[in-house]
């Protein structure tokens, strides 16, 4: 079975009667206590309620296995668990539907003991009997001693020896096996010192290896000195081995007679031992076994951009020696390891992460392709890679920001602001003044703009709250505008509007003090910290740059131009306690100092002076604005001001 959902199987689950399978899997929980050894800290436990079994398994924090499901089950005949929890201090707790109680998971110290097994061979002309301990196996992977108890008093060591026996017909030998740790294992042997132990001649297949399902096939022939011809028995045993200090053996189909066939067995990383058994009439055991070893061809998962890449079967390694003919599953991660490219397919068509596949008769490397955002926009829109032309690079990651360079242009991609094309003269210009660094990625791509002369992008700024804009247009060129003069220009409508396009970029102004920029339509916006961004443009502006710009009398603008209370006339106020009206009638003059303050005291342009007709000029004692009912005149010596009519 494999359980399909928003996510790929992590590992394969089949259904069957075999050690490894079951047929009703329970999901269980994740081992979070500290009476467990380390080794099974955060490891997730299942079972099957049919077959009676657990398993364990874990994850990385990548969401990658790093040890798969045992073969055998972790445990078996434990109850069919179908609800998994946890104890008070962290133990595994499951429901047993068979017995209707609480079975508790609990971790006894302890040490798997090895498991003996010996052969002999007799020499009745001597009574020497020659022993073999070496198949004896520690599933720990521990190195193990040898102690032989031969029946008559005698004792000996190692994993092979001799003893050669005083009279008697029949003795039991035993053979001791003990790990590091004190566990041991045993086994008893007939010994007929007088006769002679069966001999068996075992025909293999040789060096020969094999396929899933391919036929193994021996032969055998055993006789007896004294009984002639013995009678033959087979065993066989599926030995896994997912590293070789950690197999173990499965149980398999036997048979007698003269020969012997198998199928190569489907379980991963394993290889076959088939022993031939003979027993004469005296009980003397002969045996040869033959390991039948995989066909293997490497595996390799490899991807465009580093990402998990698992073989569930093989421990969740993305590089293994697969048996030939062996059936199973591949996953490739939903994202890569920078957590913003996305699985897009296999390089050989299949579009699933995880897939099922049966290995062929030579080494295979199966490559997934991730695809960016950048990747993905680039790919779907043919209009698009006709305007940027090809790659002229590879994808840049700079913090959140990820861009790449074409022909003829770029495409910037962050999480906030998704893909966006920047190209022409407006991407020229973004580099020059310092590109992301200096404005942060497009917010749009490059587009019309409404009066459909002009070209422009947004930008995410470099201020949080301040975009910033390239605009293009024919006749000025790509200029940038951003923060608060920005905001002034949208708000006085933008290239529509009575400045039009900028014909600069933002520019630091002559005193030091503030930033401008200039617009097509003869307009301008200013900025400066005590004044803010203002907009001043027409004759007014004419005026102001007459009289020295903000170096002049009147310093930065602090209105934009705005119409005057009657409704006649324009006006910009400037920081210096300054003013420049304008009217039709009488054009654009400045006010500033003591004559504009009587004449704010009179009420302005709705006095009885009306609107300037002159800017300030010198007279005999002082300076005078000329209006057009009457002037107001300053005089030095005394520092007041008088108005008269005409």
């Amino acid at each position: 079975m494999r359980v399909r959902g928003e996510h790929p199987a992590a590992v394969g689950y089949r259904h069957g009667g075999g050690v490894d399978q079951g047929n009703s899997v329970t999901g269980g929980i994740i081992y979070r206590g500290e009476s467990y050894p380390e080794a099974y800290r955060g490891a997730y436990f299942f079972g099957d309620y049919t077959t009676k079994k657990l398993w364990m398994l874990r994850f990385d924090a990548q969401g990658k296995l790093v040890r798969a499901p045992e073969s055998p089950p972790f445990a078996g005949d434990i109850g069919g668990p179908v609800k998994f929890a946890a104890a008070p201090n962290g133990d595994v707790v499951f429901a047993d539907i068979y017995s209707g109680t609480l079975r508790r998971l609990s971790y006894p110290q302890g040490n798997s003991a090895p498991v003996a097994e010996a052969e002999i061979s007799t020499d009745p002309a001597t009574r020497t009997v020659t022993f073999d301990g070496s198949r004896s196996q520690d599933f720990d992977g521990d190195p193990l001693t040898y102690a032989w108890d031969f029946g008559d008093g005698a004792t000996g060591s190692g994993a092979r020896t001799s003893h050669t026996y005083p009279d008697g017909d029949r003795f039991t030998a035993r053979l001791t096996v003990t790990d590091p740790l004190g566990a041991s294992g045993s086994v008893d042997l007939l010994i007929a010192p007088a006769n002679h132990s069966p001999q068996l001649a075992l025909t293999t297949p040789g060096a020969q290896t094999f396929a899933v399902g391919e036929t193994v096939s021996l032969t055998a022939r055993a006789t007896d000195a004294e009984d002639g011809t013995t009678p033959i028995s087979w065993t066989s045993a599926e030995v896994h081995c997912p590293e070789e200090a950690t197999c173990h053996r499965h149980p398999g189909a036997g048979g007698t007679g003269e020969s012997f066939q198998v199928a190569f067995t489907d379980h991963p990383d394993s290889r076959m031992e088939i022993t031939a058994t003979t027993t004469d009439s005296a009980g003397v055991r002969s045996s040869e076994t033959y390991a039948a070893m995989p066909r293997e061809h490497l595996l390799t998962l490899t991807s465009n951009v580093p990402a998990v890449l698992q073989i569930p079967a093989e421990g969740g390694r993305s590089s293994a020696m697969v048996t030939e003919g062996a059936t199973f599953d591949v996953i490739a991660a939903a994202t890569a390891t920078d957590g913003v490219a996305t699985f897009a397919g296999w390089t050989d068509g299949v579009g699933d992460r995880s897939r099922v596949l049966t290995m062929g008769a030579g080494d295979l490397t199966l490559s997934a392709r991730y695809a960016t955002p950048i990747d993905r926009r680039y790919e779907a829109e043919p209009q698009l890679r006709n305007l940027l032309g090809q790659p002229t690079g590879p994808e840049i990651a700079e913090g959140g920001i990820r861009y790449r360079s074409y022909e003829r242009g770029r495409l910037y991609w962050t999480a906030q602001t998704g893909v966006h094309y920047v190209y022409g003269g407006n991407l020229a210009k973004y580099l020059q003044l310092g590109g992301h660094g200096m404005f942060g990625p497009p917010t749009t791509d490059e587009l019309s703009t409404p009066d459909g002369i002009g070209r422009y992008n947004h930008f995410v700024g470099a201020t949080a709250g301040f975009p910033a804009s390239i605009y293009w247009s024919p006749d000025t060129g790509s200029h940038a505008v951003w923060g608060a003069i920005r905001q002034s220009w949208a708000a006085n409508g933008w290239e529509q509007g009575p400045l039009g396009y900028p014909t600069t970029d933002e520019v630091t102004t002559p005193d030091g003090v503030g930033r401008y920029n200039h617009f097509s339509k003869a307009g301008s916006v200013y900025w400066s910290p005590g004044s803010g961004a203002h907009a001043i443009w027409g004759a007014i502006r004419v005026t102001w740059s007459q009289l020295g710009w903000e170096l002049g009398p009147l310093g930065y603008p602090t209105t934009d131009e705005l119409t005057t209370p009657d409704g006649v006339g324009r006006y910009n106020h400037f920081s210096k306690a300054a003013s420049i009206y304008w009217t039709s009638g009488t054009g654009a003059h400045e006010v500033y100092g003591r004559i504009r303050e009587r004449w704010s005291a009179l009420g302005w342009e709705r006095s009885y002076l009306g609107y300037p007709k002159t800017g300030e000029f010198a007279v005999s004692g002082g300076r005078r604005n000329d209006f057009e009912h009457g002037y107001v005149e300053w005089r030095a010596a005394t520092d007041t001001t008088i108005d008269r009519r005409y």
